[in-house]
């Protein structure tokens, strides 16, 4: 059916008015997907799953920390009872060669062609142990090392070619007897035959430690199988991007509500500290005090403020936070322990009973009683969140302000 332009132009306005009636914002969007997201979330999260000591301190797959170890493990000096490791790992390489008492262990190595990863020197062999953790073997790195530690034959030594998968090196013949290829599973294994016989506990656990590394470096690495998701991380993973720009749009809401909760706290303490009240912010807070509250050159008095990396916004991106309490120094920089004690110690016996701090409280760090952690609820009640941060300010300020005049007064007595 034919229509006319005014029909159309009528047309159009419904349809268009129908498509933006309700637009849809981040929020309600964004809303729904955090909701699918945590109802499908594990009850149990699995923050850390580092289940060896070279996973906690970011070494797992680094070679100058395993070779360090291993070294460690061989050496007379070291906490294994009797050299046993050193004596499989030599009966491994060498079957023939007798074990003779007292060899030298030495890391990095330097010789006219390279450098060792381990040396251990007796005094009429050699054993060189060459570690690849994740690089390739060097440009005829084995005969080099061979010709640079004077291993001529297989009665001058040995080269014990350690890696993960114990793959032999390409620079050299299989048939070489001067080298012997060795993995990881297999030292393991090595280590797991001697545990039995240590007595020593130190020497047992230092053991059992480096074999469940390198076990776990196969595992990590060159053992992987396919894992299971749950199907939060299904979702994460699918909405990678989205999640990223809900996350930038609550940052940048929070800064706003930041600045108007830094504003409203400065009304409320006003109301009982006084319009003389000076109010400095700093990179990570607000800090509340009179001209006169100094101890020499150091502000103190009540502090609203976030941690380091929050950088002024709410919990969107930080895990700690926010804190309210008394602090020493500006917003822009913590004071010195030395600095700030006298204060501290005048303070913390009233904060102590303001809070209801036990008196036998481990303080950690010298301000460590003196601030309060008001963590956002997880059912995401800000108004109520935000009212027990102020009354707790309130709180503060009503029953230490007597405290800081006082102490204000006596440090600048004390001065002059």
């Amino acid at each position: 059916m034919l229509t006319n332009r005014a029909d159309n132009a009528t047309l159009l306005k419904k349809l268009l008015a129908a498509a933006f009636t309700s637009p849809p914002t981040v929020s309600d969007d964004g809303g729904k997907l955090l909701k699918k997201l945590l109802e499908s979330a594990p009850k149990v999260l699995r923050h850390l799953r580092k289940s060896t000591l070279f996973e906690a301190i970011h070494v797992l797959d680094l070679e100058c920390p395993h070779s360090d170890f291993l070294a460690w493990l061989l050496d007379p000096l070291g906490p294994l009872t009797d050299n046993w490791l050193l004596k499989a790992i030599l009966a491994y390489a060498a079957p023939v060669q007798p074990w003779e008492d007292g060899p030298t262990v030495y890391r990095e190595f330097e010789i006219d062609t390279g450098r060792l990863d381990i040396l251990i020197t007796w005094s009429s062999f050699k054993l060189v142990i060459e570690n690849k953790v994740w690089s390739t073997e060097g440009d005829q790195q084995v005969p080099r090392y061979l010709k640079g530690a004077a291993i001529v034959t297989p009665q001058d030594g040995r080269l014990l070619y350690l890696s993960p998968k114990g793959l032999p090196p390409c620079s050299i013949a299989d048939a070489d007897e001067r080298v012997k290829a060795i993995g990881y599973r297999k030292l393991s294994e090595l280590v797991d035959a001697g545990l039995e016989a240590e007595k020593d506990r130190r020497g047992l656990a230092f053991a059992a430690e480096f074999r469940d590394c390198i076990l776990r470096l196969l595992k990590v690495r060159y053992e992987v199988t396919k894992p299971f998701l749950s199907e939060s991380t299904k979702i994460s993973l699918g909405s990678a991007k989205r999640l990223a720009e809900i996350k930038e749009h609550a940052l940048e809401e929070s800064w706003d509500f930041l600045q108007w909760m830094y504003a409203e706290a400065e009304s409320r303490l006003r109301k009982i500290l006084g319009s003389e009240m000076v109010a400095e912010r700093g990179k990570y807070g607000v800090l509340f005090r009179l001209p006169t509250w100094r101890f020499g050159d150091l502000p103190f008095g009540f502090c609203f403020c976030m941690s380091s990396d929050a950088q002024q916004k709410l919990v969107a991106e930080h895990h700690d936070g926010p804190w309210v309490g008394v602090t020493v120094g500006d917003m822009d920089a913590t004071a010195k322990r030395g600095e700030c004690q006298p204060i501290v110690d005048r303070l913390q016996p009233s904060i102590r009973k303001v809070w209801n701090y036990p008196d036998d409280l481990d303080e950690g760090d010298y301000n460590g009683p003196l601030w309060r952690e008001i963590a956002i609820p997880e059912d995401g009640d800000l108004d109520r969140w935000v009212e027990d941060i102020f009354r707790l300010m309130e709180e503060l300020a009503m029953a230490l302000s007597p405290t800081l005049r006082r102490a204000s007064i006596d440090f600048a007595a004390k001065k002059k």
